[in-house]
């Protein structure tokens, strides 16, 4: 009884968590993150004793039955700033939720798997191999959501193309696209497949993976700039010159002051060079 009543005295809260409220469930009920601090295996909250004096309570965190976070921010930059190949930037962001997360990392309402898939992969695209190998290996033997496990599977084919092995990267990804998976996690899938096509020099393949994302996923927005502009060196590669000056004209005018616009203005003055045609001034 007495352990009851310490329960419920410190995480008698009121029933309704504010919007947006970061907060910790236990069996015997809630408490705000911004209330208590994290000390080793413990949360601990300050509290008046009945002499009017403070003393500190401690629950383990071992106890935490689930938590109910909103999505952080940083998890949306860091996803952002990787597609803008801005890596060691997207790991400070991604870090910060893991680290917190870290505590309860296995708890359902969690955000410690979404953000560790962000820290592999921006440690991944500076080739740090080893460092992500760490962090890899505890994501597979955690349990996950079909689309996050997916992820993990993606994580491994990109390590592969980046180290050149195309054979096993593609025959990692392709029997997902049957999973019937979330849009996001299809556009994900379907760039990295036509990345691997390309770099094995299977343009006809890789432009048809690319271009599932504008015709399938056209709201899925973030990977729409990518996706465009591996479709249209695809078609020069093909030697669909006029059209893949076309589909670069558009990428410049469409995504200015992006890296797949400036991509674009490179890849559209080396087709110049092969046709003699004038390259058009910037967008302004």
């Amino acid at each position: 009884m007495k352990l009851h009543l310490y329960f419920v005295g410190l995480l008698g809260l009121a029933a309704a968590a504010p919007l947006g409220a970061q907060t910790l469930v236990f069996a015997a009920g809630s408490i705000e993150l911004s209330e208590v601090s994290i000390a080793g295996a413990n949360v601990q909250r300050k509290v008046k004793r009945a002499d009017g004096g403070e003393t500190t309570q401690s629950i383990p965190l071992a106890n935490v039955v689930r938590v109910d976070f909103p999505k952080p921010e940083e998890l949306a930059a860091a996803d952002d700033l990787i597609l803008k190949g801005k890596y060691a930037e997207a790991y400070q962001k991604a870090k910060v939720v893991q680290d917190l997360h870290a505590a309860w990392k296995d708890k359902p309402g969690s955000w410690y798997a979404r953000a560790g898939l962000l820290v592999a992969e921006s440690l991944l695209r500076q080739s740090k191999y080893d460092e992500s190998a760490r962090l890899m290996s505890e994501l597979r033997n955690m349990t996950l959501s079909s689309s996050l496990q997916i992820r993990v599977t993606l994580l491994d084919a990109l390590e592969q193309l980046q180290k050149g092995i195309t054979g096993p990267a593609l025959a990692k990804v392709r029997p997902l696209a049957r999973s019937g998976q979330d849009a996001d996690t299809l556009s994900r899938l379907y760039l990295l497949t036509g990345d691997i096509q390309f770099k094995r020099e299977a343009f006809a393949e890789a432009l048809e993976a690319y271009l599932q994302i504008p015709v399938f996923y056209g709201a899925e927005a973030a990977f729409l700039p990518a996706a465009e502009l591996g479709a249209a060196k695809a078609l020069a590669r093909l030697g669909r010159l006029q059209d893949a000056g076309d589909s670069l004209n558009r990428i410049m005018e469409r995504y200015v002051g992006t890296p797949e616009a400036d991509a674009a203005k490179v890849e559209k003055e080396a087709i110049a060079k092969l046709t003699g045609a004038a390259v058009p001034a910037a967008a302004p």
